[in-house]
């Protein structure tokens, strides 16, 4: 089977790697969204599907737009010469235009990380995290016009532990993932299965995770609430709030069954030789690492060592 993949993030490098292993498919081509600058010094950073192809040696591109200008009718001619069996999309991170959808012989395929039409959008398993599902999955679907629309040729359900973060599903997925594309592009070929339409009735949808998504108010949140935040935000942008007007990140909690009698939501208390914060249902947040603006990620007792104050504070 001659394919095109398209990716842009880590997950979509390990899925990559994982059909990559497979002999009876070729990379015809790969392409990533362009480059970017990051962080402070807006170094140029390539992304991650970029890094894996370049040791890999295998073709890349990476339009600015697949929509608008030379570009993209250059582009769409690229497409065109390849005669491809498939286009994979995995986390690519741009719309695909409809003038391309029909260019390989048996469309495009998406790998999206929810059991549609559950969590449409570009943040499904964070979405699902946080709202304290405890089952998710991959489905394999056909690219439509409309957002996660198409329809659908396999599913694979997958758990979410009570503990575990947005990247154990991830891994989960990167395990299952490769396995499952292929054997559902070689039930495709031979006709052995067929897509099934969504029930545009039972859709929800997510957006994109931005960073004030992150932020926890104890004194209205739950928590559940906030713990399944931590979670889904685990790698970004993770939780966090103000202390003296600073912004104070919570890396690394614990949730506790304990109700904190006494106190009141947002305080911070420690209890059980542990130290955390008491959120809207009297529930206790133990933290257990954290970090201040402008300084470096600590252990919490190390952090109340050098900010006595931080007991007994009022969030």
């Amino acid at each position: 089977m001659k394919v095109a993949f398209f990716g842009t993030q880590e997950f979509s490098k390990n899925i990559l790697s994982g059909i990559l292993l497979n002999k009876n498919i070729e990379i015809c081509l790969v392409v990533s969204q362009p480059d970017k600058a990051v962080g402070r010094k807006r170094i140029i950073t390539y992304t991650e599907v970029k890094k894996f192809c370049i040791s890999n040696d295998l073709k890349i591109l990476q339009p600015n737009s697949l929509r608008k200008g030379d570009e993209s009718i250059e582009f769409e001619k690229e497409l065109k010469s390849l005669d491809l069996d498939f286009a994979l999309v995995v986390a690519y991170g741009k719309i695909i235009p409809k003038n391309l959808l029909s260019i390989p012989k048996y469309g495009f395929i998406n790998i999206h990380g929810s059991i549609l039409p559950l969590y449409r959008g570009a943040s499904p398993v964070q979405e699902a995290i946080r709202l304290g599902d405890t089952e998710t999955g991959l489905t394999i679907m056909q690219m439509s016009e409309g957002m996660d629309e198409g329809d659908i040729f396999s599913i694979k359900k997958v758990e979410i532990g009570k503990d575990e973060k947005s990247i154990d599903i991830f891994r989960k997925f990167e395990k299952i993932g490769p396995e499952l594309l292929i054997n559902t592009l070689e039930s495709i070929v031979s006709s052995k299965i067929s897509p099934i339409k969504q029930n545009n009735e039972k859709a929800t949808y997510c957006s994109k995770i931005n960073k004030e998504d992150g932020k926890v108010d104890f004194k209205k949140e739950s928590i559940d609430d906030i713990y399944n935040k931590y979670r889904a935000y685990y790698s970004w942008p993770g939780i966090f709030c103000f202390y003296k007007g600073k912004k104070i990140n919570f890396e690394e909690v614990e949730y506790a069954n304990e109700l904190a009698c006494g106190f009141v939501s947002g305080e911070v208390v420690k209890k059980f030789k542990e130290i955390g914060i008491v959120c809207s249902d009297n529930k206790i947040l133990i933290l257990k690492k954290i970090k201040l603006e402008g300084k470096k990620s600590m252990d919490i007792l190390s952090f109340v060592n050098g900010n006595k104050d931080f007991l007994d504070y009022k969030f």
